[in-house]
């Protein structure tokens, strides 16, 4: 190709061949979008990088291999320091576009030039729920706004989720390995104190739920670790604002553990103080309905196995 392509997608892959071939194809199968797919194979020990070596003939694909393991920062790193597009998208190796979904992100910061990045609603999808999804909890009207406190707060999208700036994730320097595996988080948080974000109502990703997915049983502290660092990263002013979202957010997930317990006085009662707490956040289009869907999720669940009670 001679002329540079409007988006690049960055795909990092590690020993998923049968998982990468269809996530690549629901790139290829994009319209409407010009676009180019780089590879980069954290050094797999499966015939990844023979069937990369054949997919690149065409020239839209171009493959690159770490020698060494280095962790999806890494590999990311390289395809971000490659990359020929104005924007850039992160996609995991497990996931798939649906139709349309990189048009329809690159024209909602093609139309607003101010934003950093665009945002598309996802279906989450499990192989163990008998083929059912849902949509996750996102915007029905497109929106431009500033999403950093609704981050800090813990509402976050997943990479292919995401069209960036490519220009201002380098600015950043791209992901961090010491975040490892909260690294999509702390870039979004960098990224989002940028400018506003483009929400669309599409649904733009198929994220689907696997056994091979990992997540360290001590995510909830790493998580923590990560929002501790943006709020230190404000004007010292805004510090105090910064960790009242996050009293706020560890109230929800209070309430939240405890309806699902059966206790429910105790439950609205931490829900309460969390809306005191932070009660401009919850008119937000992203945390208001992902917090109600929090706290039915578990009463819906307890009337369902007649388990409801009312108790402290």
């Amino acid at each position: 190709m001679t002329t540079a392509p409007l988006v690049s997608v960055v795909i990092a892959t590690r020993n998923r061949r049968g998982w990468l071939s269809e996530t690549v194809a629901s790139v290829r199968a994009q319209s409407d979008a010009s676009f180019e797919i780089l590879v980069v194979d954290d050094a797999s020990s499966d015939d990844t990088w023979s069937w990369l070596e054949r997919e690149q003939a065409d020239g839209a694909l171009r493959g690159f291999r770490l020698r060494e393991h280095g962790e999806r920062s890494a590999a990311r790193n390289l395809g971000l320091a490659e990359a020929r597009g104005e924007l850039v998208m992160f996609l995991d190796d497990d996931d798939l576009l649906l139709p349309g979904a990189l048009a329809r992100l690159a024209r909602a910061l093609v139309e607003h030039s101010d934003a950093v990045a665009a945002v598309g609603a996802r279906w989450d999808w499990s192989f163990e729920g008998n083929g059912k999804g849902r949509r996750d909890t996102h915007v029905w009207v497109e929106r431009v706004r500033p999403v950093f406190h609704e981050l800090l707060f813990g509402w976050s999208a997943v990479s292919g989720q995401l069209l960036f700036r490519t220009a201002r994730v380098r600015e950043l320097g791209g992901y961090e390995s010491t975040y490892i595996p909260t690294e999509d988080r702390h870039l979004w948080l960098r990224v989002s104190q940028l400018g506003p974000v483009v929400l669309i109502p599409h649904t733009v990703l198929k994220y689907r739920v696997h056994s091979g997915q990992w997540r360290p049983e001590n995510i909830q502290w790493i998580r923590e670790r990560v929002y501790r660092g943006a709020i230190r990263s404000l004007p010292r002013c805004e510090w105090r604002r910064g960790l009242r979202i996050r009293k706020s957010s560890r109230l929800i997930r209070g309430a939240e553990l405890a309806l699902a317990e059966g206790r429910t006085l105790a439950a609205l009662g931490q829900a309460a103080r969390a809306f005191a707490i932070a009660p401009r956040l919850f008119a937000s289009p992203l945390i208001g309905s992902w917090v109600a869907w929090r706290l039915l999720r578990p009463v819906w669940h307890r009337l369902r196995h007649g388990q409801a009670t009312i108790s402290r």
